[in-house]
C-alpha cells in the first residue's frame, strides 16, 4: 500500500468514512467498514479512541492537520505515522472525496445496509437470500444460542387472560387494555428464521426481532396499584411481585405516580431488549432496527387507543442507559411509557 503522506495527498482532506461503524458485541469491539464486513478491532489505548471521535466529527485536512489530531490524542509522536497508516488499511481513514462510500453490491455491508433502510430494502421473497441469512444465523448458533423471541416470566405465575379486540364481547373490565395491548403488541403466529425463534406480530416489525418487552401498571378503584409483564404469545397480564422484578415493578409506580394515574388508569412501558437484535444484526444495523421498531410499536398503540376512544398519554421516561445488553433476568430500561386514560373498567 503506497505511503499515507506521500506528495500527491499532503494537500487532500481526510475523514472516517460515513459508513464505518464501531459496535461493541459480547465484550469486544467489532470494526463495521464498508466494502470490508465485519472484523475484530483492538484498540486498548484510549487515544486511539480520542483520535478516532475527532476524525469522525470533522474531516482532519492535510497532512499536518492529520498529526496534530493524532498528538492532541495522546498518540506518541514516534507511532503517530504507524498509527495513520493501520487506520488507513483497516478503512477507517480515506480522503474526504473519495468515491463509493456506499458499500459496494454484494459485500456484506451491502446486506446490513440494507437490512439497516440505509439502501434499497432486501428482498426475502428472493430464496438465495433467504439461504444466506439462515446460513450466516447458523453460524452465529454455533457458538451462542439465540435467545428467546419472548421474556422469561416468573414460572408458575397465574396469568390473567385479556380479551381479544374483535372476536370477545363487549363489557369486559379490561376491554380497552387487552386490546390495546393486542393490537400493538400481540403474537398472533409462531415463526422462525432458521435458528432464530421469531414470530409475527400485529403491526409490522422490520426484521420481527422483538427488541421489547412491556410492563403494565394497573390503578384499581380501591386506590391499589398492580404491576404485570404482558404475555405476548397468551395475551394476557402476569402479575408481578416486587421480588420478582424489582426495578421493572420501581419504575412502573415511578412512572404512575408522576402521570398521576387515577383508578381506571393503565400504564405500558416498554423495556429495551436488545440482545435479541444483537444477536441477528452483528454491525451498526442493530440499533436503526430498535428505534423503527419503537416507532412502529408507538404509532400502533397510540392509533389502537384512539379506536378504543381513549387516549396513550406519553409520560416522559429518565434519560436511558447505552444501548447494552441485558443480563435476561431483569427487563432492559424503559424506552417509553404510555397512560392509558380508562382502560381498567370495575364497572363494565
Amino acid at each position: 500500500m503506497a505511503d499515507l503522506f506521500d506528495s500527491d495527498t499532503e494537500k487532500e482532506g481526510w475523514s472516517v468514512p460515513a459508513s464505518a461503524a464501531l459496535v461493541r458485541w459480547n465484550g469486544r469491539w467489532l470494526l463495521d467498514v464498508a466494502g470490508g464486513g465485519v472484523r475484530g478491532a483492538v484498540l486498548k489505548d484510549p487515544a486511539l479512541w480520542r483520535l478516532i471521535g475527532e476524525l469522525a466529527r470533522r474531516p482532519a485536512g492535510d497532512r499536518a492537520a492529520l498529526e496534530r489530531l493524532a498528538l492532541d490524542a495522546g498518540v506518541p509522536d514516534g507511532a503517530v505515522s504507524g498509527c495513520l497508516a493501520s487506520l488507513e488499511r483497516a478503512g477507517l481513514l480515506r480522503p474526504a472525496a473519495a468515491p463509493g462510500d456506499e458499500p459496494p453490491d454484494g459485500s456484506p455491508a451491502s446486506h446490513d445496509w440494507s437490512l439497516a433502510g440505509l439502501a434499497a430494502p432486501a428482498d426475502y421473497r428472493d430464496p438465495h437470500l433467504t439461504d444466506d441469512d439462515i446460513a450466516l444465523m447458523a453460524s452465529f448458533a454455533r457458538e451462542e444460542p439465540p435467545p428467546p423471541a419472548v421474556p422469561e416470566l416468573p414460572a408458575g405465575a397465574p396469568g390473567i387472560p385479556l380479551p381479544h379486540p374483535v372476536t370477545d364481547p363487549a363489557g369486559h373490565p379490561l376491554r380497552v387494555l387487552g386490546g390495546v395491548l393486542y393490537l400493538s403488541h400481540a403474537i398472533v403466529d409462531d415463526a422462525a428464521i432458521g435458528p432464530l425463534p421469531r414470530s409475527r406480530r400485529v403491526p409490522p416489525s422490520h426484521g420481527a426481532s422483538h427488541p421489547f418487552d412491556l410492563s403494565v401498571g394497573c390503578r384499581w378503584a380501591d386506590g391499589t396499584t398492580t404491576v404485570h409483564a404482558y404475555d405476548p404469545g397468551l395475551h394476557a397480564l402476569v402479575p408481578l411481585a416486587v421480588a420478582d422484578r424489582p426495578e421493572a415493578t420501581a419504575a412502573v409506580r415511578r412512572l404512575m405516580a408522576n402521570a398521576a394515574a387515577v383508578p381506571g388508569d393503565a400504564l405500558v412501558t416498554v423495556h429495551l431488549a436488545v440482545g435479541r437484535v444483537q444477536w441477528r444484526y452483528r454491525t451498526g444495523a442493530a440499533y436503526p432496527t430498535v428505534f423503527l421498531d419503537l416507532g412502529h410499536l408507538l404509532e400502533a398503540l397510540g392509533c389502537a387507543a384512539g379506536w378504543h376512544d381513549t387516549v396513550a398519554v406519553d409520560v416522559p421516561v429518565a434519560r436511558t442507559a447505552p444501548l447494552v445488553r441485558d443480563d435476561g433476568h431483569e427487563p432492559g430500561p424503559v424506552l417509553a411509557a404510555r397512560l392509558l386514560r380508562g382502560a381498567v373498567d370495575e364497572g363494565s
